[in-house]
């Protein structure tokens, strides 16, 4: 596939109103960047902990995003040509890597879509991940902009397996992010995230280092490594989970592999529920025929697990993995 490139544009001036709400927007952003630069160096200091004498990971803050354009009536315009056309998918370069996108066939510059970022699993393509998640094909397909970003050594950060550094894979989320407003009007306050087992573990990573970017993310038989649930912003995000319970790769109840802890589906649940503020006690009830709907009562931000009975490492088409956590995120914006 050709990969395309598109020089950057000139921003259409707003109305003064909208430039002050704009430095109000501005000014949370900062504020978000500067608490997910402490916790990033909060994670940096729990790694260097476990280092040999003598090595250490530098105490730098992930770099800054840049500051977006706010959803504000006529204040979005696009600073360059739309690479890839309704109903189509295309390749874009940004920040030295790239990502797949995929436009749905009714999206109108005029109204702010949302955005699904699909992570691919460990050790498989980008390609692939694409077109077995049928998320182009589902609703998520439907009513929102998807994109998939490539993976360095086909793993993300936060697993046993990564190849990239601590900050890396979230400063690309970020650029990519921001690299698709130059094109199409994305709605901030629905950007959302899902991955297939180490991209589920992404998933996650996104919700605990990028809740002022993420409403919400759904790992389906995700790898969820200590570290992606580790030194989060305190901030509320939707979480969901689409597990199986007899997973033997990731299982349900967790494991150790490749030396690291990979967390419980039921303690990351928990994680979830004290960081929403849930109360209340649980609501469970059948999501199709073989698996059970788990979500917890009175939450800032929804939290929800889908049990796969007696089934493996899989992405589910029955129940439907893409339209179960599309009908659960959309709940959930910012």
């Amino acid at each position: 596939m050709a990969t395309l490139m598109i020089a950057a544009g000139v921003v259409t001036p707003v109305p003064a109103q909208a430039q002050d709400l704009s430095s109000q927007a501005n000014q949370a952003v900062t504020n978000a960047v500067n608490q997910a630069n402490a916790e990033w160096n909060k994670f940096v200091q729990m790694a260097n902990d476990s280092l040999p004498q003598g090595s250490s990971l530098p105490i730098n803050p992930v770099p800054a995003p840049q500051i977006p354009a706010p959803n504000l009536p006529g204040a979005w315009a696009p600073q360059a040509p739309a690479p890839v056309a309704n109903g189509a998918n295309g390749e874009v370069r940004v920040a030295g890597r790239s990502y797949l996108v995929w436009v749905p066939r009714g999206y109108n510059p005029a109204r702010p879509t949302p955005v699904m970022v699909g992570y691919s699993a460990y050790q498989d393509s980008t390609e692939n991940f694409r077109n077995y998640s049928r998320l182009r094909e589902s609703s998520v397909g439907r009513d929102a902009i998807i994109v998939y970003p490539r993976a360095i050594g086909a793993s993300w950060e936060g697993s046993a397996t990564a190849a990239t550094r601590p900050g890396q894979d979230i400063a690309f989320v970020r650029a990519m992010i921001n690299d698709v407003q130059r094109y199409y009007n994305i709605d901030r306050r629905r950007i959302y995230a899902t991955g297939m087992s180490t991209g589920g573990g992404m998933a996650a990573v996104s919700a605990c280092h990028m809740a002022d970017l993420f409403a919400g993310v759904a790992g389906v038989s995700g790898a969820y490594y200590a570290p992606v649930n580790r030194g989060c912003q305190n901030l509320p995000v939707a979480f969901m989970a689409i597990h199986g319970t007899n997973d033997t790769l990731t299982p349900y109840h967790g494991t150790t592999r490749r030396g690291q802890q990979v967390l419980p589906v039921p303690e990351l649940f928990k994680s979830y529920e004290r960081r929403n503020g849930c109360f209340g006690g649980v609501d469970s009830r059948p999501a199709g025929n073989n698996a059970t709907r788990v979500s917890s009562r009175n939450c800032r931000k929804g939290v929800e697990v889908i049990k796969v009975h007696g089934l493996n490492h899989f992405w589910w088409y029955s129940p439907s993995a893409a339209d179960e956590m599309w009908r659960f995120l959309m709940r959930n914006p910012k």
